[in-house]
């Protein structure tokens, strides 16, 4: 019998293969033009459109980029776009990301513009990027809550993860594997698209096995994970009708780290994630009208399931002062099964009206379903053995949300060199426990029927100019809303032996945001940079319970963490971000970099130091080396961060200032530089370091090479 890893590199080897074969009677690969001058984009005006000319702050990884990475995590293909940082909740293989301090619960997620919810997500962390990298064409990250057109479902940003469908001619591909030697381990993976006649068409795979991370003080214990994803689309063209299937997949194997200072309050802890999978089927419609008008109409649909098995096991001795009894030891287990249903469904329309307006308009429906079903076993003993309680609890939980919303955007170029955008989307929000119950030794409890309701309007509204030489104003103000998921609304959640409550209570976030930018683009200079400020309240929080109704009577204590949901803070940051390059020498200087403060206001607490680094950036020299054999590119580069104080937990935490030395290199040659080396040589003075967002520490010096073959 194949095992599991054994199939799944049985699949990729018979891709290559299949591949390999055919490109030996194709084309040789099309060379095409990614600078800033052609690259377009979708995300901010739901309709393809020059990034030059976009009214928000959005910034694009291309495909050859991410042919380039070498990184363990797409996470980390993003981790230098001003604003953006990245976090891992100490879960090595579900790596999510930040944007202008928000955390990654407030960034939406999007394939090919359909939305990646997850209702088991806490107050600060989400799915994570379950996305098969070897599909994308590349990713479009817009800062702020710029996704009137979308959905807004986000505070700190959107990111829009844009596949490849077909090519321009019938068989183009590429075949990579890259080993990291800070984790030991291997990621490989195969694509193959393009178009004949009518018809597109893609199919891809990849598989990563990684090993426990490589640190100055040595590889570190269930560090290590696994994933594996595959994808297909199939388009067709009738005049002036394109009808689009999507098939993806993507499934991770993780396991959290605990440092060794958290270890000693535990005799005995894990958690480890056998299975967090992402499976979607999407269909996509678009019409070129073509009329004075109406000019397009696009239509979406798409079902996704997030599946996840979780298990924590926890043991702690507690002292407990008597005559008879001077510790009690408590150990508990608990394994949850999860599964999350989604279907959606859009339809917009694009007009062009009189006096330079563009118009779109749409509506959008989506059902999120999720279903629970967790086991919990927990033992009390004492060491004098006088003492021996064991309970067992088995709880099924089941709850939807629905939400319909009308959205519409209008750009009026109202003069020659001035563009005014303008959006708006209503939501009706709908959420209701459908089952709620539980069986243990004290009896059998069941509750259901609860529900929530909310509607909001949201806006965004933009302004351009463009009468300067090489320059580009713009101003722009958006609204972000967050409305609660179903675990944060109804669902009762134990980790790590402590349990937090939902509240049917709580309110949507919301935040207004205000930014100010310019780009840049002369004298062999090419610059992007804005200034932003965001107000937003009603942050949802877990607090520690003290005997509330939601949470059935219980209070936090030594013996037992209780906690509830409620809405009780709030932020305002300001920032700068900016991005620069010159190419009038040989070697071109650049840097990328985000100024920022944040201040949070809570019940009891407002305070400036809230764990988020004030200044966090990339500076570094590029060089292509142009020879008859091969083109060679060099980047020497700093990646840093300054330090950063947390005053708004329980106890203050101190994170370090860093900065870091690296070294990548990329080499194409053969037939139509059709062959690719990449290297990369990171943190070479092999610094001991760990960034403000992310629980696990850092790798030290490591080495990371791959080889693609691009037909």
């Amino acid at each position: 019998m194949v095992s599991r890893t054994g199939q799944h590199a049985l699949l990729l080897s018979t891709l290559a293969l299949c591949v390999a074969g055919a490109a030996s009677a194709a084309d040789p690969h099309a060379r095409h033009d990614t600078s800033d001058n052609h690259t377009l984009i979708v995300t901010a005006n739901r309709s393809e459109s020059s990034l030059w000319e976009s009214p928000a702050t959005i910034q694009v990884i291309d495909r050859q980029t991410l042919q380039n990475s070498t990184s363990v995590s797409i996470a980390d293909d993003l981790q230098d776009i001003p604003g953006v940082e990245v976090t891992d909740n100490a879960l090595a293989g579900r790596k999510q990301i930040r944007i202008r301090g928000e955390a990654s619960s407030r960034v939406l997620i999007l394939i090919d513009g359909q939305v990646v919810s997850y209702h088991r997500a806490g107050q600060n962390y989400g799915a994570g990027l379950l996305i098969n990298e070897s599909a994308l064409e590349r990713i479009e990250v817009v800062k702020g809550p710029w996704s009137v057109l979308y959905g807004s479902q986000a505070i700190g940003g959107v990111v829009n993860f844009i596949t490849k469908k077909g090519g321009d001619k019938p068989l183009a591909g590429s075949v990579k594997a890259v080993y990291n030697s800070a984790t030991a381990g291997w990621e490989e993976s195969a694509a193959a698209w393009g178009s004949i006649g009518n018809f597109d068409y893609r199919i891809n795979g990849s598989y990563a096995d990684q090993g426990n991370r490589d640190t100055p003080d040595g590889r570190l214990p269930d560090t290590n994970f696994r994933n594996d994803g595959q994808g297909l689309w199939l388009g067709y063209h009738l005049d002036r009708h394109k009808f689009g299937l999507s098939l993806d997949r993507y499934n991770t194997v993780t396991r959290t780290w605990l440092s060794p200072k958290d270890s000693q309050d535990f005799d005995e802890f894990s958690v480890k994630i056998p299975k967090l999978e992402r499976e979607k089927i999407g269909l996509f419609y678009d019409f070129d009208a073509g009329g004075d008008s109406l000019k397009a109409i696009h239509l979406d649909a798409w079902e996704q399931t997030i599946e996840r098995k979780f298990e924590n096991q926890v043991k702690t001795t507690q002292p407990i002062p008597g005559p008879l009894i001077q510790a009690l030891t408590v150990s508990s287990q608990t394994r949850t099964n999860d599964k999350q249903y989604t279907q959606g469904v859009t339809l917009q329309s694009n007009f062009s009206l009189p006096a330079n307006n563009a118009l779109i308009i749409g509506t959008q429906y989506q059902h999120d379903k999720v279903k629970q079903a967790t086991r919990t076993q927990s033992r009390q003993t004492a060491a004098s053995g006088l003492f021996d309680r064991q309970t067992t609890t088995l709880s099924h939980t089941g709850a939807g949300q629905s939400n319909v919303s009308l959205f519409a955007q209008n750009e009026w170029r109202f003069a020659d060199s001035w563009t005014w955008t303008l959006g708006a989307r209503q939501y009706w929000l709908s959420s209701k426990l459908d089952r709620s119950d539980s069986q243990s030794s004290a009896g059998w409890q069941s509750a259901g029927g609860r529900s929530a309701h909310d509607d909001a309007l949201v806006t965004s509204s933009s302004l351009r100019y463009s009468g300067f030489d090489n320059l580009e104003l713009r101003a722009a103000y958006a609204q972000g809303y967050v409305f609660p998921t179903l675990a944060q609304l109804f669902m009762q959640t134990s980790a790590g032996g402590s349990v937090t409550w939902g509240n049917s209570g709580l309110k949507a976030e919301r935040s207004n945001n205000y930014e100010l930018g310019a780009r840049y683009k002369g004298n062999l200079w090419l610059v992007d940079g804005a200034v932003y400020y965001s107000e937003a309240k009603d942050y949802i929080a877990s607090l520690a319970c003290s005997g509330q109704p939601v949470c059935n009577g219980n209070s936090a204590s030594s013996r037992g963490g209780y906690y509830y949901y409620d809405n009780i803070n709030r932020a305002r940051s300001w920032g700068m971000e900016l991005s620069a390059e010159y190419n009038g020498w040989a070697v071109s200087p650049y840097l990328s970099g985000n100024l920022i403060r944040r201040q949070y206001e809570g019940d009891t607490l407002k305070t400036w130091d809230t764990g988020e680094p004030a200044l966090t950036g990339r500076a570094g020299l590029k060089h292509t080396l142009l020879l008859n054999a091969a083109n060679v590119t060099s980047d020497l580069f700093v990646r840093a961060a300054s330090r950063a104080k947390d005053r708004t937990g329980s106890k203050e935490t101190n994170y370090a200032g860093w900065a870091t030395l690296n070294l990548a290199f990329n080499a194409e040659f053969g037939p139509q530089d059709q062959y690719q080396v990449n290297l990369a040589l990171n943190n070479l003075t092999n610094k001991r370091y760990q960034t403000a967002h992310e629980s696990i520490p850092a790798a030290g010096l490591n080495a990371a090479v791959g080889f693609a073959w691009n037909f």
